[in-house]
């Protein structure tokens, strides 16, 4: 058989560029700061010389849609003013029929179920949902009943964690082989390069000698949020030197100031609200707690990790999958303040645990969840999915 020639070869590559890309529309309910949002910022523009990805909003712009903007993904409002309004399908079926998209992924709730019913039912373009978390909390009982009962209408699903995929496989009943684990990658590199910001640190008020934890996370009752107050609380009287910085917004704010009004430790505890210069801050800190009651495969203790900061979290499978008990973090159980200041004690008291436990988690990220390996496996499941 005869070889291609070097003019050959330059026709095929000049083909394969004029090939129209694929076009894969993403459904959400806003472009907010939250862990699904922050993992497709992270995986979309990599994504740009295979497919365009175009973002459709259903409330909304939100704080991150010019950031999807600058990074050439085109971002769509629906405006949707409620669940109910009908004018806005309408307008999601118009958008729809304009992109033609090869392939439609809704994230969260009710982009789920939008997208198994009016899109599946009233538009001809496939549907898979994204999952990125377990819904394991009493509060969120009605969105496992949902799952459950709509997991007949759902072509695939796209987990990000192993964790996840096994509680819809064995607590919702999906069939194992409609979900694929694709999870998210990290820019090690650019995290790692981030030096503490002398300025940064000088405007929070944090002195170079104080030992700075931070939780990165929505405030969210799931979170945790009021077990690490308490656990500060009793960290800060015997270690006075140490600050709390909780980065995010949400409903649980109010009640979380209201809980440290008389803690000692109240002017040491920072709400920082949504931030766009997280990477500082990781970079000024030394630990990083996050209790929460469950979660898919987290961003923020991922980011933490990679950083190379010592974790603290909560012992359920989700944050199994991440940290190893005593060698790439602490776990603790749910809920146990006690165990959690127990935990924060050790790791303000032993530098060289945590110099070493964040060590190992920083390997352990760059090993199993580099950026370059979790594009590619995103660009051969969205190629395979949209033939």
């Amino acid at each position: 058989m005869s070889t291609l020639s070097s003019t050959q070869r330059l026709v095929l590559l000049a083909l394969e560029h004029m090939a129209p890309k694929k076009k894969i529309l993403h459904l959400i309910n806003t472009a907010e700061r939250g862990g699904a949002e922050m993992s497709l910022l992270r995986m979309l523009p990599l994504l740009n010389e295979t497919f365009e990805s175009i973002f459709v909003t259903l409330r909304g712009r939100g704080p991150l849609a010019e950031n999807f903007e600058r990074a050439g993904i085109k971002v769509i409002e629906v405006n949707q003013k409620h669940p109910w309004d009908i004018a806005s399908y309408v307008r999601l079926r118009k958008i729809l029929k304009t992109t033609h998209p090869d392939l439609i992924v809704t994230h969260l709730l009710l982009p789920d179920l939008i997208g198994r019913f009016f899109i599946q039912i009233f538009t001809p373009y496939k549907v898979i949902s994204s999952l990125a978390t377990t819904y394991n909390f009493p509060r969120y009982r009605i969105a496992r009943f949902i799952e459950k009962s709509t997991r007949y209408f759902c072509r695939g699903y796209m987990a990000n964690a192993e964790s996840v995929k096994k509680t819809y496989v064995e607590k919702f009943g999906v069939p194992e082989k409609k979900v694929t684990v694709v999870p998210t990658g990290m820019d090690i590199e650019s995290l790692q390069a981030t030096v503490p910001n002398e300025t940064l640190r000088h405007s929070l008020g944090i002195k170079a000698t104080d030992t700075v934890i931070i939780c990165v996370a929505n405030l969210h009752i799931n979170k945790g949020h009021r077990y690490l107050l308490e656990a500060f609380e009793q960290l800060y009287k015997k270690h006075p030197d140490t600050k709390l910085l909780l980065v995010g917004g949400g409903q649980e704010k109010d009640a979380l100031r209201n809980q440290v009004e008389l803690y000692a430790s109240k002017e040491a505890i920072l709400f920082l609200g949504q931030r766009s210069d997280v990477s500082e801050l990781l970079a000024l800190s030394h630990i990083f707690a996050l209790p929460t009651f469950f979660e898919g495969m987290c961003n923020a203790i991922m980011e933490a990790m990679a950083s190379k900061l010592p974790v603290v979290t909560t012992d359920i499978p989700e944050n199994q999958e991440l940290v190893t008990h005593e060698k790439t973090g602490l776990l603790c159980p749910v809920k146990d303040t006690q165990r959690l200041a127990n935990a924060l004690e050790r790791l303000v008291s032993d530098k060289q645990l945590a110099k070493t436990l964040g060590q190992n988690g920083a390997e352990s990220i760059e090993r199993r969840y580099n950026l370059k390996d979790s594009v590619s496996r995103w660009r051969e499941y969205f190629l395979t999915l949209s033939n």
